[in-house]
Protein backbone atom coordinates (compact mmCIF):
# COMPACT_ATOMS: atom_id res chain seq x y z
CA UNK A 1 0.00 0.00 0.00
CA UNK A 2 3.04 2.36 0.53
CA UNK A 3 3.92 1.55 -2.86
CA UNK A 4 0.69 2.34 -4.57
CA UNK A 5 0.69 5.32 -2.64
CA UNK A 6 3.88 6.62 -4.44
CA UNK A 7 2.55 5.74 -7.54
CA UNK A 8 -0.68 8.54 -7.21
CA UNK A 9 1.47 11.13 -6.27
CA UNK A 10 1.35 14.26 -9.06
CA UNK A 11 -2.24 13.50 -10.17
CA UNK A 12 -3.63 16.47 -8.92
CA UNK A 13 -0.80 18.65 -10.41
CA UNK A 14 -2.66 17.52 -13.89
CA UNK A 15 -6.06 18.74 -12.87
CA UNK A 16 -4.71 21.75 -11.61
CA UNK A 17 -3.05 22.64 -15.02
CA UNK A 18 -6.44 22.77 -16.38
CA UNK A 19 -7.63 24.53 -14.07
CA UNK A 20 -5.21 27.24 -13.83
CA UNK A 21 -5.53 27.55 -18.44
CA UNK A 22 -8.91 28.02 -17.86
CA UNK A 23 -8.74 30.68 -15.56
CA UNK A 24 -6.14 32.50 -17.63
CA UNK A 25 -8.19 31.98 -20.12
CA UNK A 26 -11.32 33.67 -18.38
CA UNK A 27 -8.80 36.45 -17.25
CA UNK A 28 -7.96 37.19 -20.73
CA UNK A 29 -11.86 37.09 -21.83
CA UNK A 30 -12.35 39.45 -18.70
CA UNK A 31 -9.37 41.85 -19.61
CA UNK A 32 -10.51 42.11 -23.59
CA UNK A 33 -14.33 42.26 -22.07
CA UNK A 34 -13.43 45.10 -20.01
CA UNK A 35 -10.62 46.86 -22.44
CA UNK A 36 -13.86 46.51 -24.96
CA UNK A 37 -16.08 48.12 -23.00
CA UNK A 38 -14.21 51.01 -21.48
CA UNK A 39 -12.85 51.49 -25.56
CA UNK A 40 -16.88 51.87 -26.40
CA UNK A 41 -18.00 54.20 -23.89
CA UNK A 42 -15.31 56.19 -24.39
CA UNK A 43 -16.41 56.56 -27.68
CA UNK A 44 -19.96 56.70 -27.27
CA UNK A 45 -18.93 59.79 -25.11
CA UNK A 46 -16.85 61.27 -27.59
CA UNK A 47 -19.84 61.21 -30.23
CA UNK A 48 -22.05 62.88 -27.63
CA UNK A 49 -19.66 65.72 -27.48
CA UNK A 50 -19.07 66.03 -31.17
CA UNK A 51 -22.50 65.95 -31.70
CA UNK A 52 -23.28 68.75 -29.17
CA UNK A 53 -20.69 70.52 -30.59
CA UNK A 54 -21.90 70.41 -33.99
CA UNK A 55 -24.82 71.35 -32.49
CA UNK A 56 -23.87 74.20 -30.67
CA UNK A 57 -22.23 75.66 -34.10
CA UNK A 58 -25.56 75.16 -36.16
CA UNK A 59 -27.78 76.86 -32.93
CA UNK A 60 -25.27 80.02 -33.03
CA UNK A 61 -25.66 80.14 -36.97
CA UNK A 62 -29.16 80.62 -36.67
CA UNK A 63 -28.35 82.93 -33.73
CA UNK A 64 -26.11 84.78 -35.57
CA UNK A 65 -28.99 85.24 -38.33
CA UNK A 66 -31.35 86.59 -35.66
CA UNK A 67 -29.02 89.19 -34.67
CA UNK A 68 -28.41 89.97 -38.18
CA UNK A 69 -31.77 90.03 -38.90
CA UNK A 70 -32.86 92.08 -35.61
CA UNK A 71 -29.88 94.62 -36.87
CA UNK A 72 -31.27 94.97 -40.09
CA UNK A 73 -34.29 95.86 -38.67
CA UNK A 74 -32.72 98.64 -36.96
CA UNK A 75 -31.51 100.62 -39.97
CA UNK A 76 -34.82 100.17 -41.01
CA UNK A 77 -36.47 101.69 -38.01
CA UNK A 78 -33.14 104.69 -38.22
CA UNK A 79 -34.22 105.37 -41.64
CA UNK A 80 -37.65 105.67 -40.48
CA UNK A 81 -37.03 108.17 -37.99
CA UNK A 82 -34.56 110.35 -39.81
CA UNK A 83 -37.46 110.74 -42.75
CA UNK A 84 -39.53 111.45 -40.08
CA UNK A 85 -36.67 114.12 -38.73
CA UNK A 86 -36.40 115.40 -42.25
CA UNK A 87 -39.84 115.90 -42.80
CA UNK A 88 -40.57 117.89 -39.57
CA UNK A 89 -37.12 120.10 -39.99
CA UNK A 90 -39.41 120.98 -43.15
CA UNK A 91 -42.69 121.18 -41.75
CA UNK A 92 -41.03 123.52 -38.94
CA UNK A 93 -38.90 126.05 -42.06
CA UNK A 94 -42.03 126.87 -43.56
CA UNK A 95 -44.30 127.04 -40.58
CA UNK A 96 -42.15 129.95 -39.23
CA UNK A 97 -42.53 131.46 -42.51
CA UNK A 98 -46.11 131.36 -43.05
CA UNK A 99 -47.11 132.24 -40.03
CA UNK A 100 -46.97 135.70 -39.71
CA UNK A 101 -48.91 135.29 -43.45
CA UNK A 102 -51.58 133.40 -41.84
CA UNK A 103 -51.85 134.89 -38.39
CA UNK A 104 -51.48 138.45 -38.88
CA UNK A 105 -52.26 139.65 -35.36
CA UNK A 106 -49.45 137.63 -34.34
CA UNK A 107 -47.23 140.55 -34.89
CA UNK A 108 -49.24 142.34 -32.19
CA UNK A 109 -48.59 140.89 -28.35
CA UNK A 110 -51.91 143.39 -27.19
CA UNK A 111 -54.14 141.48 -30.04
CA UNK A 112 -52.37 138.39 -30.11
CA UNK A 113 -52.68 136.69 -26.69
CA UNK A 114 -56.23 137.75 -26.09
CA UNK A 115 -57.03 136.39 -29.75
CA UNK A 116 -55.46 133.25 -28.45
CA UNK A 117 -57.26 133.09 -25.40
CA UNK A 118 -60.67 133.06 -27.07
CA UNK A 119 -59.87 131.28 -30.65
CA UNK A 120 -57.02 128.75 -29.78
CA UNK A 121 -55.25 128.78 -26.87
CA UNK A 122 -52.47 130.76 -24.80
CA UNK A 123 -49.84 128.58 -24.97
CA UNK A 124 -50.52 129.16 -29.02
CA UNK A 125 -50.54 132.72 -28.52
CA UNK A 126 -47.65 132.99 -26.91
CA UNK A 127 -45.61 130.69 -29.47
CA UNK A 128 -46.92 132.44 -32.30
CA UNK A 129 -45.72 136.26 -30.97
CA UNK A 130 -42.96 134.69 -29.86
CA UNK A 131 -42.07 132.78 -33.18
CA UNK A 132 -43.17 135.79 -35.30
CA UNK A 133 -41.10 138.46 -33.28
CA UNK A 134 -37.89 137.03 -32.64
CA UNK A 135 -37.52 133.54 -33.72
CA UNK A 136 -38.22 133.10 -37.71
CA UNK A 137 -34.51 132.67 -38.61
CA UNK A 138 -33.63 130.81 -36.13
CA UNK A 139 -36.59 128.24 -36.11
CA UNK A 140 -35.86 128.30 -39.94
CA UNK A 141 -32.21 127.58 -39.57
CA UNK A 142 -32.73 125.00 -36.94
CA UNK A 143 -35.60 122.77 -39.32
CA UNK A 144 -33.07 123.39 -42.32
CA UNK A 145 -29.82 122.05 -40.20
CA UNK A 146 -32.00 119.09 -38.59
CA UNK A 147 -33.09 118.09 -42.15
CA UNK A 148 -29.66 118.03 -43.54
CA UNK A 149 -27.97 116.15 -40.96
CA UNK A 150 -31.33 113.43 -41.40
CA UNK A 151 -29.71 112.89 -45.23
CA UNK A 152 -26.31 112.49 -43.91
CA UNK A 153 -27.18 109.45 -41.64
CA UNK A 154 -28.71 107.52 -44.84
CA UNK A 155 -24.95 106.79 -46.60
CA UNK A 156 -23.51 104.54 -42.85
CA UNK A 157 -27.12 103.03 -42.77
CA UNK A 158 -26.44 101.37 -46.45
CA UNK A 159 -23.06 101.04 -45.69
CA UNK A 160 -24.03 99.51 -42.22
CA UNK A 161 -26.63 97.02 -44.21
CA UNK A 162 -23.58 95.94 -46.63
CA UNK A 163 -21.41 94.34 -44.35
CA UNK A 164 -24.41 92.88 -42.40
CA UNK A 165 -25.18 91.17 -46.14
CA UNK A 166 -21.84 90.23 -46.79
CA UNK A 167 -21.59 88.79 -43.66
CA UNK A 168 -24.77 86.59 -44.14
CA UNK A 169 -23.85 85.48 -47.06
CA UNK A 170 -20.39 84.40 -46.11
CA UNK A 171 -21.75 82.45 -43.17
CA UNK A 172 -24.56 80.71 -45.84
CA UNK A 173 -22.19 80.31 -48.78
CA UNK A 174 -21.54 76.44 -50.27
CA UNK A 175 -19.05 74.53 -47.91
CA UNK A 176 -18.43 77.30 -45.37
CA UNK A 177 -20.29 76.67 -42.15
CA UNK A 178 -19.88 72.72 -43.48
CA UNK A 179 -16.26 72.55 -43.40
CA UNK A 180 -16.34 74.50 -39.70
CA UNK A 181 -18.30 72.04 -38.62
CA UNK A 182 -16.36 69.25 -39.65
CA UNK A 183 -13.14 70.78 -39.06
CA UNK A 184 -14.61 71.49 -35.23
CA UNK A 185 -16.08 67.78 -34.32
CA UNK A 186 -13.08 66.61 -35.85
CA UNK A 187 -11.02 68.36 -33.17
CA UNK A 188 -13.31 67.57 -30.60
CA UNK A 189 -12.85 64.07 -31.22
CA UNK A 190 -9.05 64.31 -31.79
CA UNK A 191 -8.76 66.44 -28.25
CA UNK A 192 -10.77 63.29 -26.50
CA UNK A 193 -8.25 60.62 -27.89
CA UNK A 194 -4.93 62.93 -27.25
CA UNK A 195 -2.48 60.36 -26.61
CA UNK A 196 -4.60 57.38 -27.20
CA UNK A 197 -5.06 56.86 -31.22
CA UNK A 198 -6.62 58.02 -34.03
CA UNK A 199 -10.82 58.92 -34.13
CA UNK A 200 -12.61 59.94 -37.49
CA UNK A 201 -15.63 61.46 -37.79
CA UNK A 202 -16.83 59.55 -40.80
CA UNK A 203 -19.99 60.89 -41.03
CA UNK A 204 -22.43 63.76 -40.54
CA UNK A 205 -26.22 63.62 -42.43
CA UNK A 206 -26.80 67.50 -41.68
CA UNK A 207 -26.47 67.20 -44.96
CA UNK A 208 -29.15 66.44 -47.60
CA UNK A 209 -28.54 62.93 -49.16
CA UNK A 210 -25.97 62.45 -51.54
CA UNK A 211 -24.56 66.06 -51.16
CA UNK A 212 -20.33 66.40 -50.26
CA UNK A 213 -19.58 68.09 -47.85
CA UNK A 214 -17.85 71.02 -50.38
CA UNK A 215 -20.88 71.43 -51.73
CA UNK A 216 -23.76 72.40 -49.60
CA UNK A 217 -24.64 74.42 -46.73
CA UNK A 218 -24.78 72.81 -43.74
CA UNK A 219 -28.43 74.83 -43.03
CA UNK A 220 -29.69 74.13 -46.37
CA UNK A 221 -33.08 72.93 -46.48
CA UNK A 222 -33.69 74.59 -43.33
CA UNK A 223 -33.29 78.19 -43.99
CA UNK A 224 -33.98 80.05 -47.25
CA UNK A 225 -32.77 83.74 -48.58
CA UNK A 226 -36.09 86.07 -48.88
CA UNK A 227 -35.86 88.72 -51.81
CA UNK A 228 -37.56 90.57 -54.05
CA UNK A 229 -41.06 90.19 -53.56
CA UNK A 230 -40.79 87.26 -50.88
CA UNK A 231 -39.91 90.32 -48.47
CA UNK A 232 -43.44 91.01 -46.80
CA UNK A 233 -42.20 89.39 -43.67
CA UNK A 234 -39.29 91.72 -42.95
CA UNK A 235 -41.64 94.56 -43.98
CA UNK A 236 -44.05 93.34 -40.91
CA UNK A 237 -41.30 93.19 -38.81
CA UNK A 238 -40.04 96.21 -39.54
CA UNK A 239 -43.34 98.31 -39.71
CA UNK A 240 -43.93 97.12 -36.17
CA UNK A 241 -40.94 98.37 -34.67
CA UNK A 242 -40.53 101.60 -36.39
CA UNK A 243 -44.23 102.33 -35.14
CA UNK A 244 -43.48 101.95 -31.68
CA UNK A 245 -41.78 105.16 -31.98
CA UNK A 246 -44.86 107.62 -31.64
CA UNK A 247 -42.96 109.97 -33.13
CA UNK A 248 -42.71 107.52 -36.41
CA UNK A 249 -46.30 106.45 -36.70
CA UNK A 250 -48.14 110.02 -36.38
CA UNK A 251 -47.56 113.20 -35.17
CA UNK A 252 -51.01 114.51 -34.57
CA UNK A 253 -53.07 117.35 -33.46
CA UNK A 254 -56.23 119.46 -33.34
CA UNK A 255 -57.18 122.95 -31.62
CA UNK A 256 -60.35 124.40 -31.58
CA UNK A 257 -62.31 127.65 -30.62
CA UNK A 258 -65.58 128.89 -31.48
CA UNK A 259 -65.72 131.13 -34.69
CA UNK A 260 -65.29 134.92 -32.93
CA UNK A 261 -67.76 137.67 -32.64
CA UNK A 262 -68.94 140.27 -34.50
CA UNK A 263 -66.29 138.36 -37.28
CA UNK A 264 -67.97 136.05 -39.69
CA UNK A 265 -71.27 136.44 -37.70
CA UNK A 266 -73.60 133.82 -39.30
CA UNK A 267 -71.39 131.49 -38.25
CA UNK A 268 -71.46 132.18 -34.74
CA UNK A 269 -75.34 132.25 -34.63
CA UNK A 270 -74.57 128.50 -36.11
CA UNK A 271 -71.92 127.42 -33.36
CA UNK A 272 -69.21 127.03 -35.88
CA UNK A 273 -65.66 126.10 -34.51
CA UNK A 274 -62.14 127.63 -36.26
CA UNK A 275 -59.31 124.76 -36.16
CA UNK A 276 -55.66 124.51 -36.64
CA UNK A 277 -54.93 120.58 -37.41
CA UNK A 278 -51.63 119.56 -37.54
CA UNK A 279 -51.47 115.53 -38.92
CA UNK A 280 -48.13 113.84 -40.31
CA UNK A 281 -46.87 110.43 -40.02
CA UNK A 282 -44.60 107.77 -41.82
CA UNK A 283 -45.03 104.90 -43.90
CA UNK A 284 -43.38 102.10 -45.49
CA UNK A 285 -44.78 102.20 -49.11
CA UNK A 286 -44.52 98.74 -50.83
CA UNK A 287 -41.31 97.23 -49.88
CA UNK A 288 -38.69 99.75 -51.20
CA UNK A 289 -39.63 103.36 -49.97
CA UNK A 290 -40.18 105.09 -46.63
CA UNK A 291 -42.15 108.41 -47.12
CA UNK A 292 -42.89 111.09 -44.41
CA UNK A 293 -45.39 113.79 -44.41
CA UNK A 294 -45.96 116.77 -42.06
CA UNK A 295 -48.56 119.72 -42.74
CA UNK A 296 -50.88 121.77 -40.54
CA UNK A 297 -53.33 124.11 -41.77
CA UNK A 298 -55.58 126.76 -40.03
CA UNK A 299 -59.46 125.70 -40.65
CA UNK A 300 -61.67 128.91 -41.09
CA UNK A 301 -65.49 129.52 -41.43
CA UNK A 302 -66.33 132.53 -43.00
CA UNK A 303 -70.33 133.79 -44.30
CA UNK A 304 -71.61 133.10 -47.11
CA UNK A 305 -72.78 135.76 -49.64
CA UNK A 306 -75.36 138.10 -49.05
CA UNK A 307 -77.43 138.97 -46.60
CA UNK A 308 -80.13 136.15 -47.20
CA UNK A 309 -77.53 133.31 -47.21
CA UNK A 310 -76.79 131.88 -43.91
CA UNK A 311 -74.24 129.47 -45.11
CA UNK A 312 -70.88 129.08 -43.52
CA UNK A 313 -67.81 128.53 -46.01
CA UNK A 314 -64.83 126.25 -44.57
CA UNK A 315 -61.43 127.17 -45.91
CA UNK A 316 -58.17 125.68 -45.37
CA UNK A 317 -55.09 128.09 -44.92
CA UNK A 318 -51.78 125.98 -44.70
CA UNK A 319 -49.07 127.11 -42.42
CA UNK A 320 -46.91 124.71 -42.48
CA UNK A 321 -45.62 121.81 -44.52
CA UNK A 322 -43.16 119.09 -45.23
CA UNK A 323 -42.26 115.81 -47.15
CA UNK A 324 -39.31 113.44 -47.40
CA UNK A 325 -38.98 109.87 -49.25
CA UNK A 326 -35.95 107.23 -48.60
CA UNK A 327 -36.00 105.26 -52.09
CA UNK A 328 -33.77 103.90 -54.71
CA UNK A 329 -33.54 106.43 -57.37
CA UNK A 330 -35.02 103.73 -60.21
CA UNK A 331 -38.17 103.50 -57.73
CA UNK A 332 -40.99 106.01 -57.53
CA UNK A 333 -43.59 103.86 -55.59
CA UNK A 334 -47.35 104.37 -56.26
CA UNK A 335 -48.39 106.85 -53.33
CA UNK A 336 -51.64 107.46 -53.67
CA UNK A 337 -52.67 104.56 -50.72
CA UNK A 338 -50.48 106.46 -48.43
CA UNK A 339 -52.17 107.67 -45.27
CA UNK A 340 -49.06 109.82 -43.60
CA UNK A 341 -51.29 110.39 -40.45
CA UNK A 342 -54.01 111.59 -42.08
CA UNK A 343 -51.88 114.96 -43.53
CA UNK A 344 -53.24 114.30 -47.14
CA UNK A 345 -56.81 113.93 -46.63
CA UNK A 346 -57.06 116.06 -44.07
CA UNK A 347 -55.37 118.89 -45.10
CA UNK A 348 -54.85 118.33 -48.66
CA UNK A 349 -53.69 122.31 -49.49
CA UNK A 350 -50.57 121.77 -47.23
CA UNK A 351 -49.79 118.45 -48.55
CA UNK A 352 -50.04 119.86 -52.12
CA UNK A 353 -47.99 122.55 -51.29
CA UNK A 354 -45.46 120.19 -49.68
CA UNK A 355 -42.14 119.59 -52.42
CA UNK A 356 -41.38 116.29 -52.36
CA UNK A 357 -37.55 115.46 -52.16
CA UNK A 358 -35.99 112.04 -52.31
CA UNK A 359 -32.98 110.20 -50.40
CA UNK A 360 -31.55 108.04 -53.91
CA UNK A 361 -28.56 106.52 -51.94
CA UNK A 362 -31.43 104.37 -50.37
CA UNK A 363 -31.98 100.56 -51.23
CA UNK A 364 -35.01 99.25 -49.86
CA UNK A 365 -35.62 96.20 -47.70
CA UNK A 366 -32.95 94.28 -47.61
CA UNK A 367 -32.81 90.77 -48.45
CA UNK A 368 -32.48 88.52 -45.34
CA UNK A 369 -33.14 84.60 -43.92
CA UNK A 370 -35.95 82.81 -42.63
CA UNK A 371 -36.98 79.49 -41.98
CA UNK A 372 -37.75 77.62 -44.82
CA UNK A 373 -41.21 75.98 -43.18
CA UNK A 374 -43.07 79.46 -41.94
CA UNK A 375 -46.26 77.51 -41.00
CA UNK A 376 -47.16 78.69 -37.53
CA UNK A 377 -48.79 75.28 -36.48
CA UNK A 378 -45.32 73.26 -36.31
CA UNK A 379 -42.28 73.94 -34.06
CA UNK A 380 -39.00 74.19 -35.90
CA UNK A 381 -36.81 71.57 -35.10
CA UNK A 382 -33.48 70.76 -37.08
CA UNK A 383 -32.15 67.42 -36.56
CA UNK A 384 -28.92 65.58 -37.44
CA UNK A 385 -26.72 62.90 -36.48
CA UNK A 386 -22.61 62.08 -36.43
CA UNK A 387 -20.59 58.65 -36.95
CA UNK A 388 -17.36 58.37 -35.10
CA UNK A 389 -15.17 55.35 -36.46
CA UNK A 390 -12.12 53.97 -34.61
CA UNK A 391 -9.76 51.72 -36.24
CA UNK A 392 -9.62 47.91 -34.11
CA UNK A 393 -5.61 48.49 -34.42
CA UNK A 394 -6.04 51.54 -32.76
CA UNK A 395 -7.99 50.33 -29.73
CA UNK A 396 -6.28 48.57 -26.40
CA UNK A 397 -7.82 45.22 -26.70
CA UNK A 398 -6.51 42.22 -27.99
CA UNK A 399 -6.49 43.09 -31.26
CA UNK A 400 -5.12 46.61 -31.01
CA UNK A 401 -2.20 48.10 -28.71
CA UNK A 402 -2.57 46.00 -25.40
CA UNK A 403 0.21 43.92 -24.59
CA UNK A 404 -1.48 40.60 -25.36
CA UNK A 405 -1.62 41.96 -29.23
CA UNK A 406 2.53 41.31 -29.00
CA UNK A 407 1.95 37.90 -27.67
CA UNK A 408 0.81 35.56 -30.38
CA UNK A 409 0.26 32.70 -28.49
CA UNK A 410 -1.67 34.46 -25.56
CA UNK A 411 -3.91 36.24 -28.29
CA UNK A 412 -6.02 33.24 -29.88
CA UNK A 413 -8.80 35.30 -29.06
CA UNK A 414 -9.14 37.59 -31.86
CA UNK A 415 -11.85 40.38 -31.11
CA UNK A 416 -14.42 40.28 -34.22
CA UNK A 417 -14.79 43.86 -35.28
CA UNK A 418 -17.07 44.59 -38.20
CA UNK A 419 -15.11 45.78 -41.18
CA UNK A 420 -12.20 46.33 -38.59
CA UNK A 421 -13.45 49.47 -36.57
CA UNK A 422 -15.59 50.20 -34.00
CA UNK A 423 -18.37 53.07 -34.33
CA UNK A 424 -20.66 54.87 -32.46
CA UNK A 425 -23.37 57.18 -33.62
CA UNK A 426 -25.14 60.25 -32.06
CA UNK A 427 -27.73 62.66 -33.18
CA UNK A 428 -28.63 66.12 -31.86
CA UNK A 429 -31.31 68.75 -32.09
CA UNK A 430 -31.57 72.40 -32.57
CA UNK A 431 -34.55 73.83 -30.94
CA UNK A 432 -36.62 76.86 -30.56
CA UNK A 433 -37.48 78.15 -27.06
CA UNK A 434 -37.00 81.25 -25.04
CA UNK A 435 -35.19 81.08 -21.91
CA UNK A 436 -37.00 81.11 -18.28
CA UNK A 437 -37.19 84.49 -17.23
CA UNK A 438 -36.85 83.16 -13.06
CA UNK A 439 -34.21 80.34 -13.24
CA UNK A 440 -35.57 77.26 -11.68
CA UNK A 441 -39.07 78.62 -11.25
CA UNK A 442 -41.61 76.07 -12.07
CA UNK A 443 -44.35 78.97 -12.55
CA UNK A 444 -42.68 80.27 -15.33
CA UNK A 445 -43.87 77.01 -17.60
CA UNK A 446 -41.17 75.01 -18.44
CA UNK A 447 -42.67 73.94 -21.76
CA UNK A 448 -44.34 76.98 -22.76
CA UNK A 449 -42.45 80.08 -21.55
CA UNK A 450 -44.23 82.37 -23.86
CA UNK A 451 -47.35 81.64 -22.54
CA UNK A 452 -46.00 81.89 -19.23
CA UNK A 453 -44.87 85.54 -19.80
CA UNK A 454 -48.31 85.95 -21.57
CA UNK A 455 -50.67 84.82 -18.99
CA UNK A 456 -52.39 82.92 -22.14
CA UNK A 457 -51.44 78.93 -21.79
CA UNK A 458 -52.85 78.10 -25.20
CA UNK A 459 -50.43 80.31 -27.19
CA UNK A 460 -46.53 80.02 -28.08
CA UNK A 461 -44.15 81.57 -29.56
CA UNK A 462 -43.10 79.78 -32.72
CA UNK A 463 -39.55 79.93 -33.83
CA UNK A 464 -38.09 82.27 -36.35
CA UNK A 465 -34.84 84.13 -37.42
CA UNK A 466 -35.80 87.06 -35.82
CA UNK A 467 -35.24 85.85 -32.08
CA UNK A 468 -31.95 84.49 -30.73
CA UNK A 469 -33.55 81.86 -28.78
CA UNK A 470 -32.44 78.79 -30.51
CA UNK A 471 -30.78 75.83 -28.66
CA UNK A 472 -29.20 72.54 -28.95
CA UNK A 473 -29.75 68.87 -27.31
CA UNK A 474 -28.83 65.12 -27.53
CA UNK A 475 -31.40 63.07 -29.21
CA UNK A 476 -32.71 60.26 -26.86
CA UNK A 477 -32.72 57.60 -29.56
CA UNK A 478 -30.58 57.58 -32.79
CA UNK A 479 -30.65 55.42 -35.83
CA UNK A 480 -28.05 54.61 -37.89
CA UNK A 481 -27.18 56.89 -40.67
Amino acid sequence: MHRGSQFQRGQALIYGIFVLMGGLTALFFLFNTGQLSSEKTKLVNTADAVAYSAGVMQARALNFDAYSNRALVANEVLVAQMVSLSSWGQYVSTHADNLTREFPDCRNPVIAIPAALYNYDLLYGIFCFATTSFGVGAIDLAGRTVTTGAAAVIIPVEASKRAILSSQALLHAPAYLQNASLRVMQEVADRNYAGDGAVTVAAFTGLPSGASPAATDVLNGFTTQYADAARLRFAEVAKLAAYSDDFVRERNWTSEALVSPPHEWKCVWRNKKNSVKRRGGTELINLDEWKAEDTESSWRFTNGGGLLNTRCNLTEHPIGYGEQQARPSEMDQDESGAQLGGSPGTNPRASGAASSSAWTAYTGLPSFYDLSDLDPTRNPVMQFRVRLTRSAAGTRTSAGTSAIASTPRLNNFQNNFADGVMTAVAGGEVFFERPLTVPNDPSQGNDNQYAAKTGSPDRREIGSLFNPYWQVRLMQKVSPP
